[in-house]
């Protein structure tokens, strides 16, 4: 699901905007993936219609391997964030 950085033609030089251009990229991936994490809590333990309120574990594993994986690329986006932001302030 992650953007891959900008690839510049022939030369390294990479510009302010193309910078601001994948940090926007990164945000927006940041908020999409906060809120299906959101989603997921909220839809963690409950009922189905068709239940009799017991859910299976192998159910239960797999929401919360689910949550734990999201958590881990919002880790790596929000450093991505942080990288991207000092190469910003480094262009100027």
């Amino acid at each position: 699901m992650s953007v891959p950085p900008y690839h510049v033609g022939m030369s390294d030089e990479i510009t302010a905007d193309q910078v601001r251009q994948e940090l926007e990229d990164v945000e927006a991936e940041l908020a999409e993936l906060r809120r299906l994490e959101g989603d997921a809590q909220a839809r963690r333990g409950q009922d189905t219609d068709s239940s009799e309120g017991y859910i299976e574990p192998e159910e239960i594993a797999t929401e919360l391997t689910g949550i734990a994986e999201n958590e881990a690329i919002i880790d790596t986006l929000e450093q991505r964030r942080e990288r991207l932001q000092e190469r910003l302030k480094s262009l100027g």
